[in-house]
This record gives structure tokens, sequence and C-alpha cells, in this order.
């Protein structure tokens, strides 16, 4: 069942915001060099439209889903937010994308190119090799997937700069039955997006997704807000389809329920809204939910961070060999000083104590750091909820009292 609200309350759009170092995005694309501008195999960062104009990117039929995407984003996330862009030849398919070539992956090299500042990756297809359709969309998308995710887990143990993946349902047929579900894959750090700004039939003649416009929402608020948030007001996009059908017409809660990402409407509600943003991967894993994928990168990033400072570190003992209790708290502090000011307000706290800053570290002394030069480090964070589903039971009351 799709996250729904059965009572309406007061719309709370809010404005412009600050571009975050947490929606820092990478657009990897099909797309044709342009003469003295764009060219293909090459990074490029972007912080507007004007950055676009810049490198001759225009909105042609060559680079017409790239410039889209860009457009959407910046439409989204607002004028200021950064994005790198990597270009690669129409003939390669997205899993080409993810392949090693000499050891390393095309995708690699846009995310060495920005030093580890990315935190998602977007993929645009718009490739001359004509889909297989299988299962209701392109089989290339599993494949995608898979390699998407053992990329992520490689680059996060090698260069300790967590991401995630979104890659487009591309060629989906229409056919909600026959789509695959991603709930039994094992894809925690990669999703799967329906539905985009054009029709399958128009002009344009789109197979894609919207990245350009997830990407936007994700990148102008915090970790911890969905993009799905119906306060934040809706999208951007003045319409969205999936296939040649619009969206409030389509059955997306089908979608949704088989683990897609995608979009909706909402009654007594203008415009579009994300429907909620989900992982590939079963309900009950911790990382499902995009929300909680971004908080524990960005986690990890920051514990990573904190405990730099100890490694190679001489450590005082005891005289069996175990930590001295002072260094240990030392430890601790130090990881829960850099959550707490690292990340603040995306962990939840509780306001009734002002020591509790959502992030805890323990460091257990009694370990022998003498014998395995090796100290053990647990840490959590406590992130927030999210009101998906909302009860309510409204019925009159005579009394005065």
């Amino acid at each position: 069942m799709k996250p729904r609200i059965n009572i309406g309350f007061q719309n709370g759009v809010i404005g412009a915001v600050t571009p975050l170092d947490t929606g820092c995005f990478g657009f990897i694309s099909s797309a044709v060099a342009v003469t003295d501008g764009f060219q293909l195999e090459t990074a490029y960062q972007l912080k507007s439209m004007r950055d676009v104009a810049d490198l001759k990117l225009t909105d042609t039929i060559d680079n017409h889903r790239l410039f889209k995407a860009l457009s959407e984003f910046f439409a989204e996330a607002g004028q200021g937010s950064e994005v790198w862009v990597y270009g690669m030849p129409k003939t390669d398919k997205v899993s080409d994308w993810f392949t090693p070539d000499s050891g390393v992956t095309p995708a690699e090299n846009l995310l060495n190119a920005a030093q580890g500042k990315i935190r998602g990756l977007f993929t645009i297809n718009d490739s001359s090799v004509a889909p297989t359709v299988s299962a209701g969309m392109d089989a290339d998308v599993l494949v995608a997937a898979g390699k998407a995710q053992t990329l992520v887990d490689a680059y996060t143990a090698a260069r300790y700069t967590p991401f995630f993946v979104i890659l487009e349902g591309y060629a989906f047929d229409g056919d909600k039955v026959a789509l695959s579900g991603l709930l039994s894959q094992s894809y925690n750090s990669v999703g799967v997006l329906i539905g985009d700004t054009e029709t399958r039939t128009g002009t344009t003649a789109s197979k894609g997704a919207a990245v350009g416009v997830l990407a936007g929402r994700l990148a102008a608020y915090p970790v911890r807000v969905n993009p799905g948030k119906v306060r934040n007001g809706s999208l951007a996009a003045q319409q969205i389809y999936i296939v040649d059908t619009p969206a409030e017409n389509y059955d997306t809660e089908a979608l949704y329920d088989k683990g897609f990402i995608t979009f909706t409407t909402h009654q007594s509600r203008s415009g579009y809204y994300v429907m909620d943003a989900s992982m590939a991967c079963p309900v009950d894993d911790d990382y499902h939910y995009i929300t909680h994928r971004r908080t524990i990168n960005e986690a990890f990033r920051n514990t990573y961070d904190a405990l730099l400072d100890f490694l190679m570190d001489e450590v005082p003992v005891n005289n069996d060999g175990s930590i001295q209790a002072v260094y240990a708290k030392t430890v601790e502090s130090a990881v829960v000083r850099k959550l707490a000011l690292a990340m603040g307000e995306d962990l939840s706290t509780n306001p009734e104590d002002p020591k509790d800053t959502g992030a805890k570290c323990f460091v257990d002394p009694a370990q022998n750091i003498i014998s395995t030069s090796r100290m053990e480090v647990v840490v959590s964070v406590r992130p927030f909820g999210t009101n998906r589903w909302i009860d309510v039971l409204l019925g009159f009351d005579i009394n005065n009292d």
C-alpha cells in the first residue's frame, strides 16, 4: 500500500534552500561530444545552467536527455547546487558504465574526479543499443544494478566515501503485472526510478525516467528528509507520465509495492510528488529507504574522519595489555562529537536530554591492544522515522465538557 494521508492539513511550502554538501550528486549519461565544448569520458563540475551553456550543451537531438536532466535538476534544487557530469558513448549500455576496464569502471572515473564529494550517482540512458525488454523493462537494468552495488561496496571499502546509485527503469513497457519486483534483490545502495516528464510516443520518445527531478529534490534537503515529504511542496515538474499515461491516471502504487521509486499525486494538493524512495532490497533491510541509506552513509564518512586521527596512534595500556579507560573515552568522545557537529539535525535526539546527540560510540577498554594491535569500536546513530501511513479515527463528540 502506498504512503498516504487520509485527512488534510495546511500546506507549508518551504522556499529556497542553501546547497548542501550531502546533496552533491553525479550524472553519468549517454551523450555526444560537442565541438570546442562538452567531451565524453571527461568529468565536469556544474553549479548552474550557465555552466551548462559554457560547455555548449544545448537541447539538441544528440544530448536532449542529458540537457533535460540538468535543466530539471537545477529547477528543483536551485542554481548553485553542485552536480558532476560524465558523458559516455551511445554505443555503451548502462551496465558497461559499472564494468571494470583495466581495473577501473567509468563510474569510478567520475567519483575519483570529484574526490569523494559525490553522494549519489544517477544514470541517464540514451543508448543506441536497442533494449531487450524482459519482465517489463530493459533486462540490462538489473544487470547494471548488481554491478553498481558491487562498485559501491568495493569503492566504499577502498575510499571510505559511500554513495548510492539511482538507475532508470529503462524501457518499462507499462505492464505492472509483468514487471519484475525489486524487493527480493540485495542491492541496498541502488534504486530504480520509473516515471518521466515526457511521454514514450511523444516527439522525444522517452524510454527513461526523470532522474533530474529526483536528484534535484534530494539535493535541496538534508539527508533525513524524505523526497516525498508533502509539506515541502510539489515538484517543479508540470507533468509526469508513466509511459504515455499521466501519473495520476496510472496505478503507481503497484510500482511502489514492487520496490520502485516513482511519482504520485495527493488529493487536495496540486502538482506531483515523489511517492517514496526505496532501494532494491527487502523492506526489512535497515537501508531499504533512501533516507536511512543517506543517513548511514554520512555517519560512515564522519566516523572514518574522526577515527583517522587515532590510526597508528600510541595507546596507553594497563598491566594486562588492555586499553586505559581514559583513552577509550577520548576515542568515544571524538567520534560522538564529530557526528554531532557534522550531522546535527540529521540525527534524532531527545529534546529533554541535552546530552543526547543521537550518536553513540563504545570502545571496550578490556580489549588487549598489545597482543592484537586492533581496537574494536562500536558506533550507532539514531535516524528519524517517517509518517508513511497515518490512521485517523474521526467522529462526532456531542459533549461540551
